[in-house]
């Protein structure tokens, strides 16, 4: 898996969650995970997410620490798989280094009452791609938010810990498969 952590500020409004978007950072690999921080402000014509689409909601924080996953290869119940393995990883890294308890709900965390993530698979022509959002600053969020910065956490050494673990797991479980023989 080719890891990407960009050095510059992308904000993000939907439309990265696309091959294209990955192709620009990480041309001509099977699996990708883009890795930045940025703007988060989703209207709802962007979003992949059907009902929150049609309840008009819309996405935004002022600051987020987002990670773009491309897997080739693979069907959207794996896809939605991985996202859960994702956010349980980043669960246990925030868990880990900042002391208090993140609460895994679906393919969303929570510290507290604030939401901290925003999460979603999707297909493409040609593969699946998973965005997840973890808030870093929470002023003018439209529901009750956790963020990365009230837990005294750097968003980069968050996104670097967080595509190394998930890397790892994902090598892990593709060594698991070939290591056994099928049975009648």
């Amino acid at each position: 898996m080719k890891l990407v952590l960009l050095d510059q500020p992308v904000d993000y409004d939907g439309r990265q969650l696309a091959t294209a978007f990955v192709d620009r950072w990480a041309p001509n690999v099977d699996d990708a995970l883009i890795l930045f921080t940025g703007v988060a402000d989703v209207p709802p014509e962007n979003m992949v997410d059907l009902e929150d689409a049609e309840a008009g909601a819309g996405i935004y924080s002022p600051r987020m620490a987002h990670a773009i996953v491309e897997h080739r290869g693979i069907e959207l119940t794996e896809a939605v798989c991985r996202q859960r393995l994702l956010m349980r990883l980043a669960a246990e890294w925030v868990g880990a280094r900042s002391g208090v308890p993140v609460a895994v709900r679906g393919d969303d965390l929570f510290v507290g009452p604030g939401k901290l993530s925003v999460s979603i698979a999707t297909r493409s022509p040609r593969s699946c791609l998973i965005h997840a959002g973890f808030n870093v600053e929470t002023e003018g969020t439209p529901v009750v938010t956790a963020g990365l910065g009230d837990l005294r956490l750097r968003a980069r050494d968050f996104l670097r810990g967080l595509g190394r673990l998930y890397a790892e797991e994902v090598a892990s479980v593709g060594r698991a498969v070939k290591k056994v023989r099928p049975v009648a």
